[in-house]
């Protein structure tokens, strides 16, 4: 930089050329300053968005995920009810037997302590009883076959014929097979503790080797009933999908779940991809509407209508209107909560025939849905384009009345899977992933019909003994 002296020693040409080099200079300098007012920018936004943590309130994050974390604000509309039961609510007690299994007589001394006069028995009579419930000590027994042979005088010998189920000199019988699947799928009790509570309630060792013996022999017998679930799932109205991550011999395999009412098929796959859906219902559901969290893969899955989870809409908007705290989220946000309410009060005429209500959140939601948003707010830029992609599927649950607004049923299916891994830490390979999917499919449809899942995994253990009875006696014949 020359000085003031200096420039007045200088001639025109001299000062054009001096002038020419420091506006180049000012120019680049320029350039870098805004190059660097850009970065500034984005890395506030950075600082903005690590600043704003992800939990389950605000994201997919499971609720697990919140343990060592401070949770945000609560999906859950704050109601003027009081905490506990309600008015009218009536509680649940323990009920006396009107046929106990044992009856103890408790009288009082035969001679009178104060007279010392003699009473009989006959003469007593109970003035109140009282009732302890409680369970037999567990104990195994065992059951012993013998087969006998009878030889005739003309020389024949004729021998009897153990059971078809009885196969080797000392097994496991259907009941106590039943009771460790039911222990495992039902109640995620890991190998090593299963053998152990067996061995403390029963006396009987097993090892972790016969655990899965036994898991193998339940899974196949209820492959029917697993098959005929898949069946009604693929028939049903309205079905809802979900998938996630899962550890299968170390490696990251992903659970599927398909669900409705009454029926959930799980499966376990190699894939989160589309391929997986095609392995399951290669047709899709060209009958039902499709439920999901707004996956790509589960969105391309053929159906006759879908639904995304608008729950999950509002937890991304809760994060989002933190972030950048402008109002568009929050209208959003409101806009997607009354639809919700509205969902409850609805009747069903009003699914099918014009409804306004309905017609103005409808007609709001296109109006912000096509509002524009400023190029700062580029993630909400980016969320907003998702949306209209997803436009068709936003709002059918306010037109079929079975169609839910959020896909809570299918999270509460799969997360059985995440409870076990989080007690077991993953399947030790790809046939005990597919067990535990086959039984825990069955187990949960028993339940959603309110049935009783150990009784129902019994039962197919018996099936398939009369199946193999009924084959060895036509062999006979």
């Amino acid at each position: 930089m020359l000085s003031k002296e200096e420039l007045h020693k200088l001639d025109k040409n001299d000062l054009v050329e001096y002038s020419y080099d420091l506006g180049l200079k000012y120019d680049k300098l320029m350039a870098k300053v805004e190059g660097l007012i850009d970065e500034i920018k984005v890395l506030n936004v950075k600082i903005k968005e690590l600043s704003v943590k992800k939990d389950s309130s605000n994201s997919s994050l499971p609720p697990s995920h919140d343990l060592f974390h401070n949770k945000n604000q609560s999906l859950r509309v704050k109601s003027d009810k009081k905490s506990g039961g309600q008015p009218g609510h009536h509680g649940v007690t323990l009920l006396p037997s009107a046929t106990p299994d044992i009856i103890m007589e408790h009288f009082p001394d035969e001679r009178c302590p104060k007279c010392g006069k003699i009473h009989s028995k006959e003469s007593m009579k109970m003035i109140e009883s009282r009732q302890v419930i409680d369970i037999p000590e567990i104990k195994a027994f065992t059951k012993e076959h013998q087969v006998f042979e009878s030889v005739c005088e003309c020389g024949y010998t004729d021998i009897g014929n153990f059971p078809v189920q009885v196969t080797a000199p000392v097994q496991y019988g259907v009941n106590l097979i039943s009771y460790v699947a039911y222990l495992s799928s039902r109640q995620f009790v890991p190998y090593n503790r299963l053998a152990e509570l067996v061995k403390t309630t029963t006396g009987i060792s097993m090892s972790e080797g016969t655990i899965y013996n036994m898991l193998h022999k339940v899974a196949t017998s209820l492959m029917p009933t697993y098959q005929a679930i898949k069946d009604e799932v693929s028939k049903a109205a309205v079905i809802g999908g979900d998938e996630s991550g899962v550890k299968v011999m170390m490696q990251k395999y992903w659970a599927w779940v398909w669900q409705t009412v009454l029926a959930t098929y799980i499966e376990i796959n190699n894939t989160r991809g589309y391929a997986a859906v095609l392995k399951a219902f290669p047709d899709g559901f060209p009958q039902a509407t499709y439920v999901t969290d707004s996956l790509a893969t589960q969105i391309k899955t053929p159906a006759k209508n879908h639904q995304i989870c608008i729950v999950h809409v509002i937890r991304d908007f809760n994060y989002l209107k933190v972030l950048y705290l402008e109002n568009w989220s929050n209208e959003m946000y409101d806009l997607l909560q009354r639809a919700i309410e509205l969902k409850k009060v609805m009747t069903l005429n009003q699914y099918t025939e014009p409804f306004e209500p309905r017609d103005a959140i409808i007609r709001e939601y296109d109006i912000l849905l096509n509002e524009e948003l400023s190029e700062s707010f580029f993630k909400l830029i980016s969320y907003q384009k998702g949306l209209k992609k997803r436009r068709p599927y936003t709002f059918n649950f306010l037109y079929y009345p079975d169609v839910p607004a959020d896909n809570n049923a299918s999270e509460r299916a799969i997360r059985n899977v995440k409870v076990k891994l989080k007690i077991s830490g993953g399947f030790r390979s790809v046939r005990g992933s597919a067990i535990f999917a086959i039984i825990r499919s069955v187990i949960d449809t028993t339940i959603k019909k309110e049935g009783n899942p150990f009784e129902t995994i019994k039962f197919a253990l018996n099936v398939a003994i009369s199946k193999k009875q009924f084959k060895a006696n036509q062999l006979i014949v």
